[in-house]
């Protein structure tokens, strides 16, 4: 294997053989250099992206599925079942395609029409189960049976938290151990919280890469939609998760109950760091700043830490001195219906073939002129 990515980290993950390493190409994202465009008009001393797009389908859920498929090969199991919103399941699906296996998925009721396509086109079968993600109970429930039955049919948890699946879920700590190789003086690093995985991960890799190297521990930061507020509750006290259902729209965030209470808790305490709550409204403005200025198209799920990194630096928290990352978790073309609604209905004119020249030539002139 010439090209590693997320598997250079082989000696790290719980794989026994790397003969059985199921790979669709996932990590060695980039870190996208944003210091001269966001970060200078908010304010920070630097910030840089983490890509996590750009997996082979289209979110940091690609790394945990790479891994649970392998260790399904190596075990010799019957094939993957878990819940989801989409990107999980969406990886789980390829994944499963690319080993010759099979999955099962039990998703949110209103999981966006992208992401089913996405299951359903490498040959994913998906039930939608209402509650599931919006009620705290509900979603405790599905996610429990689901992992009791696993065990019992010898399949393997496609459940993104390290509650139901510590080994899978190993792989997330790559995301650290790429950012510590590429940029171990951030100050600051903000991840959007659903379940509480990728903030678990996250700390685990740092704290790993601390005691390996010496690298110090960036503080954490997990940026929610202020519709699911499951981490500040757990923060508070209360893994129970939140007692009215969620009300933000945020697709992949929408979690009335972290998976992960004592990991995320642990992760943003133990780093000094905090929860940072932001509205669907700025979560869908920062999707739009990365397109405009970076030309980078996220879900909205995906903009959710750079929100929460625009959100502190407006109330002080970050300055000249903060060296700043974030996560960058999910692709745009997963939620077409925020797509719409950054560039509206209006549809570019239809013109004819003698028209393109005068066009042209009062465009361009426009342009040298800089009107």
């Amino acid at each position: 294997m010439t090209d590693r990515r997320m598997w250079k980290y082989f000696d790290r993950l719980p794989l026994e053989s790397e003969a059985n390493i199921v790979t669709l190409g996932e990590g060695g994202t980039p870190l996208l250099d944003a210091s001269a465009t966001i970060g200078a008009e908010i304010g920070v001393g630097s910030l840089v992206l983490k890509a996590e797009h750009l997996n082979p389908t289209g979110s940091f859920k690609a790394r945990i599925a790479s891994l649970a498929v392998s260790l399904l090969r190596e075990r010799s199991l019957a094939g993957l079942v878990g819940t989801s919103s989409g990107n999980g399941g969406a990886a789980g699906a390829a994944y499963a395609a690319a080993a010759g296996s099979r999955i099962v998925l039990f998703t949110l009721s209103d999981t966006l029409a992208m992401k089913r396509l996405e299951i359903s086109a490498v040959g994913g079968a998906a039930f939608r189960v209402d509650g599931v993600g919006h009620d705290a109970a509900s979603t405790r429930r599905v996610a429990d049976m689901i992992s009791s039955a696993a065990r019992a049919a010898n399949f393997y948890p496609m459940l993104t938290g390290y509650h139901y699946a510590p080994e899978a879920m190993a792989a997330v700590e790559t995301i650290a151990f790429e950012i510590a190789d590429e940029s171990p003086g951030l100050t600051e690093v903000y991840a959007p919280v659903g379940g509480g995985g990728l903030l678990t991960g996250l700390y685990r890799g740092f704290d790993r890469e601390r005691a390996e190297t010496g690298t110090a521990v960036p503080t954490l930061v997990g940026a929610h939609p202020e519709g699911a507020s499951a981490l500040p509750l757990a923060l508070a006290g209360d893994a129970s998760g939140m007692a009215t259902p969620v009300t933000s729209t945020v697709s992949g965030l929408q979690m009335a109950v972290l998976f992960d209470p004592e990991g995320a808790v642990s992760a943003l305490q133990s780093s000094g760091g905090r929860s940072r709550a932001v509205s669907d409204d700025e979560i869908w403005q920062a999707q739009h700043l990365l397109a405009t200025r970076c030309g980078i198209l996220v879900e909205p799920a995906g903009a959710t830490s750079l929100a929460g990194v625009i959100a502190d630096a407006r109330d002080g928290r970050l300055g000249s001195r903060s060296h700043v990352g974030a996560i960058l978790s999910g692709a745009g073309y997963k939620d077409t219906a925020s797509l719409a609604r950054m560039v509206g209905s209006e549809e570019p004119p239809v013109i004819s073939v003698t028209e393109v020249g005068g066009l042209l030539e009062n465009l361009l002139v426009s342009h040298e002129a800089g009107v």
